[in-house]
Parts: structure tokens; sequence; C-alpha cells
């Protein structure tokens, strides 16, 4: 089942596109990211075949269909490892303790409400810590772990979709 996610809060119709591919002989779609031409840098951090496309479908919606270790490596490499210095290899591959100590540095680092921007900013980090409990419900097996892993991912993407809204992508 494909997750969708939301890269950018640009409202303009998507231009240009790109589409990666597993390697595999089907060469099935792993994800397919669309934005505008102002966001087009996106796209380049996206591996695959690149195209315009008529204008249509909403800036920095991406559709990822790969397996659920990889959507959350995407997660970290894109966004929450450049923002929080976390990944999984830092925490032996535990999703839910890379997430926990990502959403810990954006509590310490992000945490003060007092502006609009340190808002947006904490929502980001809400949805973070969302995710890292969600991740924790999973690994201790609160949760069934198919169901407890797409909340997760659903948590990730909101939390994705806020920090491009905070950076004002």
């Amino acid at each position: 089942m494909p997750v969708l996610r939301q890269l950018t809060a640009c409202a303009a119709p998507a231009t240009h596109m790109v589409e990666g591919h597993s390697r595999t002989k089907e060469r099935a779609l792993q994800y397919r990211v669309e934005v505008c031409a102002r966001h087009r840098w996106i796209a380049g951090h996206w591996p695959g075949q690149h195209a315009r496309r008529e204008p249509g479908g909403r800036c920095g919606t991406m559709t990822d269909h790969r397996a659920y270790l990889q959507v959350v490596q995407s997660h970290l490499d894109t966004w929450i490892g450049p923002l929080t210095t976390q990944n999984l290899d830092r925490h032996g591959g535990d999703v839910a303790a890379a997430l926990r100590a990502a959403y810990q540095w954006m509590r310490e680092g992000y945490g003060d409400r007092a502006t609009a921007r340190g808002n947006l900013w904490y929502a980001v980090a809400v949805a973070l810590g969302h995710a890292a409990w969600l991740a924790e419900a999973v690994a201790a097996g609160l949760l069934e772990r198919e169901d407890g892993e797409r909340q997760v991912l659903a948590a990730l993407s909101a939390a994705e979709t806020l920090h491009g809204t905070a950076c004002g992508h």
C-alpha cells in the first residue's frame, strides 16, 4: 500500500516529476515525486527518471511504494537527519530509538513556542514525537506490526509536511 507524502506546502500545480523504479526485472514503481518549477530542486534529491509534465496535481506530492524501513530511512536521510543529526546507524537500526532521539533534539532546540515560527517547529516536534511513540508501541508489541508501521509512516508524513511549511518550501 503506497504512502502519500507532502514534501512542500506549495499549492502550485506540479510541472515536473521523478519516478524511481526498482532494479528488479519487473522495474516496479518505488516512488513518484511531483513538483512545480519553483521547487524543481527538490526532485533533484531523488534518483530516477526525471520528466516534465502537463500542469496538474499538487507541488510536493510524493507517492511512496517502498517498504516500511526504506520509507523511514528516506525520512531520516532527507529531512530528519539533516535537521537533528539522527540516523538509524547511530541507534543500531532501532527505528523507535532514532525517532525518539530526533524528537528530543527537536524539543530541546525548538521547544520555544513564543513566536509563530516557534509554533511551527513545536508542531514538527510533536508530530515526530508521536511517530516515535508509535514506533515504540510497535517494538513493544502493543500494536500489530503492519497497522503500527502504517501509523508510524502517517505520523512521519504529517511531520514532514509541517517541516516543509516551517522551512517555507
